[in-house]
């Protein structure tokens, strides 16, 4: 290899630095859209009980208290991403009491080659928990695009971007889970919890 390029581990070391930023900047989005959806029901809320409401809807739209409610949840709900509450409710409910702050706490110290392994490692799930969070929140999304007639996708689809993003989320337990039906334990071959 050429001197002066990185190999693979310094290009994951690297990378795992800011998966922390990046976590925070899909919390900042998140909370931002359940904002919106939850100040759109509010206002879906007042055009309900007044009748001359309607003017101020374009469209053949109307405000109906159905809508209003799922737009009030699903907002809610993205609000709690945004803090992560919400994460760690699913993740706790599908888990059991499984917390993944091993890999949160991360550092990027390591001069041994089985600790940048390990660092390239940590950066990977970094990587699955961002993955994560965002096929959570398309989910909840879909859910609201489905009550509210804006999407052809159903609620199949959303439980598996909703379930997937709790796996995503939870990669170590998922592999865990994995190793004991399969017995192949990829991820513990770089990682000092085994």
């Amino acid at each position: 290899m050429a001197a002066g390029f990185a190999d693979l581990v310094d290009v994951m070391v690297n990378i795992g630095k800011v998966i922390p930023t990046a976590i925070m900047m899909c919390q900042g989005i998140a909370a931002l859209i359940g904002l919106y959806l939850t100040g759109a029901a509010l206002i879906e809320i007042w055009g309900v009980t007044h009748d001359n409401a309607l003017k101020y809807v374009a469209g053949r739209q109307r405000f109906s208290v159905g809508s209003a409610c799922v737009q009030l949840v699903i907002g809610s709900i993205l609000l709690a991403i945004g803090t992560l509450e919400w994460m760690g409710i699913m993740s706790r409910t599908l888990t059991g009491d499984y917390a993944n702050s091993r890999m949160l706490s991360y550092s990027s110290t390591g001069t041994t080659l089985q600790e940048q392994a390990q660092l390239a490692t940590l950066a990977l799930l970094g990587i699955m928990q961002v993955v994560g969070l965002i096929a959570m929140v398309k989910g909840w999304l879909t859910v609201n695009g489905y009550y509210n007639n804006q999407t052809q996708a159903g609620l199949g689809t959303a439980s598996g971007w909703i379930i997937g993003g709790v796996l995503a989320w939870n990669f170590k337990w998922f592999s865990d889970v994995l190793n004991n039906t399969i017995g192949f334990n990829l991820v513990g071959l770089f990682t000092p919890w085994s």
